[in-house]
């Protein structure tokens, strides 16, 4: 059948009110209304908790209580953009956990501010940051202020303190800035447990950086379908979508296997499987990916239910180019992981906002996952998908690939079984 171009037939399904929507609500409101809140941190091991200003409202008054009862360094959200249009783009801190807020070039209002550092001076250059017309020329470098530079998905892309208050500087309707601050309780970091207690006894709304993210994934639409059709396979007919988003433009695939006769007893079974050009046309022996996809195409064939969500992240989201860079120095001793890293890559630049958008466009909001990978299992129910069980795709391994898989089991948590053992070089 040719591809006709189509419009979403599946209604758009945002989450029901709960206290995680609550949570955001109020934080939207407290920033709207000039106020500070807290923000936590809750992915994986991190757990940080920032104090929040909307960027135009930093009165030194507001300034004065934000360092006063968070103690940490003041930064300001900019986006991408807006750090090149303000010189003070992202330093480059390869060596940093990716958490780690991607802090621009100090800088400083260049009229009207003394020292820099009085509460009055950092209110106004917190100001200017916020500020639409604000040009390169009226700051000064370095400064008292650090930027903090926040991608173009926000929290989708980093689940993390400054992207979730950069968001929830957006969701309110204010100029595209958050003034925060680490949060510290003497010498030390506050921990999330303490969060609360501390927030109420100040009265700063508190929210947590997953609740932002859940938010997002349900009331934004950032996906559409460009066309539709049915591909015939080796494992029989499949409905397949193309989409794009609102983000890149860049176009990926579902292909979707409908029940037939009866309602389906069980969740949908879902992949998500990323691009791999050398392993899924190339046939490259190094991965396993190719092996997987065939692998999925026939478990979501056999499930009669389920789709397979192909998208555009080859190498683990370095691109194509990189990648084939990253073979050369594997050829020369190092694994996937140390690879990536020399190339000044995240040992996995992935997201899975985009997938997610896609299952919620599909009606799969209640999956079984085929991966080995945990990331995606907890990639998904921070963006409100809810995985119901996890299933292994494990493809037996080779002379070939098997320092790739232990690799991928000993370094990023895969969980494999049955992966050989990696002889030592000399």
């Amino acid at each position: 059948m040719p591809s006709t171009t189509t419009s979403v037939s599946t209604p758009w399904q945002p989450a029901s009110p709960d206290g995680r929507e609550a949570s955001v609500e109020r934080a939207i409101a407290t920033l709207r209304a000039g106020g500070v809140i807290a923000v936590v941190e809750d992915f994986g091991n991190v757990t940080a908790v920032f104090a929040v200003l909307a960027s135009e409202f930093a009165t030194p008054e507001a300034v004065n209580d934000l360092a006063s009862n968070a103690r940490g360094v003041l930064a300001a959200t900019v986006t991408t953009e807006r750090s090149v249009a303000l010189n003070c783009k992202a330093i480059d801190r390869r060596r940093s956990p990716v958490w780690t807020p991607r802090y621009g070039v100090s800088v400083e209002g260049a009229v009207g501010v003394s020292t820099g550092i009085s509460a009055a001076d950092r209110a106004l250059t917190i100001r200017l940051l916020a500020d639409p017309t604000t040009q390169s020329t009226d700051l000064v470098r370095p400064g008292h202020i650090m930027p903090a530079v926040v991608g173009p998905r926000g929290s989708l892309e980093r689940p993390y303190g400054p992207e979730a208050a950069h968001d929830l500087v957006v969701l309110a309707g204010l100029q595209p800035s958050a003034a925060f601050s680490h949060v510290l309780t003497g010498l030390d970091p506050l921990l999330p447990a303490h969060a609360p207690a501390y927030a109420e006894k100040l009265g700063w709304p508190l929210v947590h950086v997953n609740d932002v993210v859940a938010w997002r994934a349900s009331h934004e639409r950032l996906v559409h379908v460009v066309s539709e059709g049915v591909v015939e396979t080796s494992e029989g007919p499949f409905r397949i979508r193309i989409y794009e988003n609102d983000i890149d433009r860049d176009s990926h695939i579902a292909l979707i296997r409908d029940p037939e006769g009866a309602t389906p007893t069980e969740p949908p079974l879902i992949r998500l499987h990323s691009q791999c050009l050398t392993g899924d046309i190339l046939h490259s022996r190094r991965c396993d990916c190719g092996d997987q996809l065939r692998l999925a195409m026939r478990a979501v064939a056999e499930a009669g239910h389920g789709a397979i969500v192909y998208l555009r992240q080859e190498g683990r989201g370095i691109g194509l180019i990189q990648k084939i860079r990253a073979y050369a120095l594997q050829d020369n001793g190092i694994d996937t992981v140390e690879a990536n890293l020399r190339l000044g890559f995240a040992p996995d630049e992935r997201d899975y906002a985009v997938a997610a958008q896609i299952l919620r466009d599909l009606g799969m909001l209640n999956v079984r996952l085929l991966t080995n990978n945990p990331q995606k299992v907890q990639a998904l129910t921070r963006l409100g998908v809810h995985v119901a069980s996890r299933e292994p795709i494990e493809v037996a391994p080779t002379p070939d690939n098997a320092r790739y898989l232990a690799t991928k089991r000993d370094r990023m948590g895969h969980l494999l079984s049955d992966v050989l053992p990696v002889a030592k070089k000399d």
